[in-house]
């Protein structure tokens, strides 16, 4: 329950609350009742209850995926995170809107509460040469937009629709909206797929590449200076990518492990996290048992061409860059779709054995 102050008031809270106004009247009809002394100890008690009760509540939101929001990339201020209070200070724009994803509210204008993207860009310090913005959320879908369309439109990362805030099961906590009533134009260059249901992170440009394994961390030059190895074939991640096959380049995982002085023991593995919240669930990690690091040529890619011939390029992060894995087609078997994770950053040596 909330109080005028916008407080939240635990169950305990409310009954010592509500005793102290009895106790008050009783005293006041009765000639009796407690002492000025003992009721100012009541009310600090029931005021202490209640700070508990509001630090409890904001650490258990504070804890679930998708209430912070984490800017990174090309930005002069590094990397950059807001919780939910943050969030929530900057979330002074309304964007009417209808929104393609939910077809039984199809033409229903929606009063969208949120930040706009380009405050964000702002606050963070969006270096020129990014040219683009890529959404990630809790289940690693991405949705990149131009930098300059997120300049000129009113792209919207909502918290709330219509005075409420935004469940799950509508794209909350956090949901990228684009203003498809407002500014037409949008509806053509930011279709459905392009609004992002629970967004976590916000990437600017492209992160140079760093990968952690253990108390140690290879950049890209440390990753190139790697023995590289290439892979053609279609791939499995969920976005973006050309459905017929294409060329990755990049570092083993196997190389990755040993260049970083990693080893696997008898019977463990290597559980391997991206960005997106659902690569750091520990009830569903994302573990590669030592036999399969060992047996196949898993790749760590840094680098993609669309084309036979043509050089390979740094990926981006429209595709999931700057490194990304990728799974061979001899262990495919295996190791399945979740196992081609993008944004790859780090690499976590396990003892206990996991399938695959």
């Amino acid at each position: 329950m909330m109080d005028r102050g916008g407080r939240l008031e635990s169950g305990g809270a409310r009954w010592r609350a509500a005793a102290l106004l009895v106790i008050a009247a009783c005293g006041a009809a009765c000639g009796g009742g407690p002492s000025d002394a003992e009721l100012t100890a009541w009310r600090a008690e029931t005021e202490a209850a209640n700070q508990a009760a509001v630090a409890a509540s904001t650490h258990k939101l504070a804890d679930e995926p998708g209430h912070v929001l984490t800017i990174s990339g090309q930005t002069r201020g590094g990397r950059f995170s807001l919780d939910w209070a943050a969030l929530g200070a900057l979330a002074t724009t309304h964007v009417v809107t209808t929104e393609p994803q939910d077809p039984t509210r199809k033409g229903v204008k929606i009063d969208f509460r949120g930040v706009l993207v380009r405050t964000l860009l702002a606050k963070v310090g969006a270096k020129p040469e990014a040219t683009e913005v890529t959404f990630v959320a809790i289940d690693a879908f991405r949705a990149p937009v131009a930098t300059a369309d997120a300049q000129r439109f009113d792209m919207l990362l909502a918290l709330e629709a219509d005075g409420k805030p935004l469940p799950r099961d509508q794209g909350g906590p956090i949901f990228l909206v684009h203003p498809h009533s407002t500014q037409p134009e949008t509806q053509t260059l930011y279709p459905d797929r392009f609004w992002c249901f629970y967004v976590t992170d916000m990437i600017v440009g492209t992160e140079a590449a760093s990968l952690t394994i253990g108390d140690r961390t290879l950049d890209a030059a440390a990753l190139d200076a790697l023995p590289q190895h290439e892979w053609t074939g279609p791939v499995r991640y969920k976005s973006f990518w050309p459905g017929a096959p294409v060329l990755l380049r990049g570092v083993l995982l196997r190389d990755a492990l040993a260049a970083a002085g990693a080893a696997i023991p008898p019977g463990g593995g290597v559980t391997v996290k991206g960005k997106a919240a659902i690569h750091h669930d520990p009830r569903d990690p994302r573990t590669i048992v030592g036999g399969a690091v060992a047996s196949c040529d898993i790749l760590l890619a840094t680098r993609w061409a669309e084309t036979t011939g043509a050089e390979p390029v740094l990926i981006p992060a429209r595709l999931g860059g700057p490194i990304v894995l990728a799974i061979p087609s001899a262990c495919a078997d295996r190791l399945g779709d979740p196992y081609w994770i993008t944004f790859v950053e780090e690499l976590v040596v396990t003892g206990h054995r996991a399938a695959p």
